[in-house]
């Protein structure tokens, strides 16, 4: 699964000032089938963003998207959680996330997506599918490589 993600945020500001960043995500779709099981649904999503560079963060919220979720600030990281059911065969759309700062004193501030690795991964879910003794949980974590810049506001003044 893919997350495209679509970030707003402006193209500069003044240190110390507030600066809010939007990360919209499109629309999605769950697979029906993975290498011949039938996927039933996914579940306990998350999304991980590191803090913008340069910037510290105030708040985060959610709005939007076809399912629930909550957001955590915490660790230096930004986490939607999305504890789902999403049925199999389906499409939705994450909330949009929106993670309010404060400008540091020079530089850009940066959005990207978290994880380097399988073991540090950016995005972890649960996958339902099922087996031939019955339904089985799958863990799935996944990384960006390269991770994408979805904004950059210059810092100025």
């Amino acid at each position: 699964m893919t997350v495209q993600v679509a970030g707003d945020a402006p193209g500069s500001a003044a240190s110390g000032s507030a600066v809010a960043i939007t990360l919209t995500p499109a629309q999605e779709s769950v697979p029906g089938s993975s290498n011949g099981f039938t996927v039933n649904n996914i579940h306990d999503l998350k999304v991980v963003t590191p803090d913008p560079t340069n910037a510290t963060v105030t708040s985060a919220s959610l709005s939007g998207g076809t399912v629930a979720g909550t957001v955590d600030t915490s660790g230096g990281v930004v986490t939607m959680s999305v504890p789902g059911p999403i049925a199999g065969g389906s499409t939705f759309t994450l909330p949009a996330e929106t993670i309010n700062t404060t400008a540091g004193t020079s530089g850009s501030i940066t959005t990207t997506y978290a994880g380097t690795s399988y073991s540090d991964p950016g995005m972890t879910l649960t996958s339902n599918v099922q087996g031939p003794l019955g339904p089985l949980d799958v863990p799935i974590s996944c990384y960006p490589s390269p991770a994408p810049t979805f904004t950059t506001t210059t810092i100025g003044g």
